[in-house]
């Protein structure tokens, strides 16, 4: 049995298949092309772009992904607004197109330290996450998440019961942040990172060694080594 992630082997482990005959594979996708654009951009483009966007040298939370409802992000916009409560030079970037786009102009609209960028993709869309120091996504996360490891900005996420199998590749405070579905919750966590730069430190070190481990590449190993096992059995 190839099975996406480990969450996906233990479903079907629970289910009765016996677990040396599962293979993980740890879904992924080409990441390469985007390390070298991340590697390409230099501390002035990254400057140049805080200072077009009107955010100064203040902290920057970066949301990254399809405007839809499993996003959800009005528990986003909440998270924001009382992490700026805390963090009064604190800003968000918001980075993606879908359904809900009139609600995230109207919100940036009525908040001056937010901006909508709309999609973005290849090194334009490693520039703008560039900016941050955290990526916030709050609902679903997928694949996305190594978009966080490879640009080295850890991603804070709940426990909203709706992710991807992808999400087992979170280590909770070693390359990212889970915490409870709750507000308060969220916000402490966020705020906290943006305090403390040795616990974001260890945080991104944890992201670049995430970044080395699911890749296309390894996944590729990953499915050859079954097939092997499966013709060995």
């Amino acid at each position: 049995w190839f099975a996406y992630t480990v969450m996906s082997a233990d479903l079907v482990t629970a289910a009765g298949f016996p677990g040396q005959r599962i293979t993980v594979l740890n879904n992924s996708v080409d990441t390469s092309e985007l390390l070298r654009q991340r590697q390409s951009i230099t501390p002035e483009e990254t400057l140049a772009l805080r200072d077009s966007l009107g955010f100064g040298t203040g902290p920057v939370g970066v949301f990254i992904g399809s405007l839809y409802s499993d996003k959800r992000l009005d528990f986003l916009f909440a998270a924001a607004e009382a992490v700026r409560l805390d963090v009064p030079d604190f800003h968000l970037l918001i980075v993606g197109e879908g359904a809900e786009r009139e609600k995230v102009q109207a919100w940036c609209a009525a908040h001056p330290w937010s901006h909508w960028a709309g999609a973005r993709f290849g090194r334009e869309k490693a520039l703008y996450v560039s900016v941050a120091q955290v990526m916030l996504n709050p609902g679903l996360v997928g694949l996305g998440i190594l978009d966080s490891f490879v640009c080295g900005v850890p991603m804070l996420t709940t426990d909203c019961g709706i992710h991807s199998p992808e999400i087992s590749y979170l280590d909770n405070g070693v390359n990212g942040v889970m915490t409870a579905d709750d507000l308060k919750a969220y916000v402490k966590a966020s705020t906290r990172l943006l305090h403390d730069f040795a616990a974001l430190d260890i945080l991104r070190a944890g992201c670049a060694a995430s970044a080395l481990e699911f890749t296309i590449e390894n996944m590729a190993r990953l499915f050859a080594s079954g097939v092997s096992d499966a013709l060995a059995a």
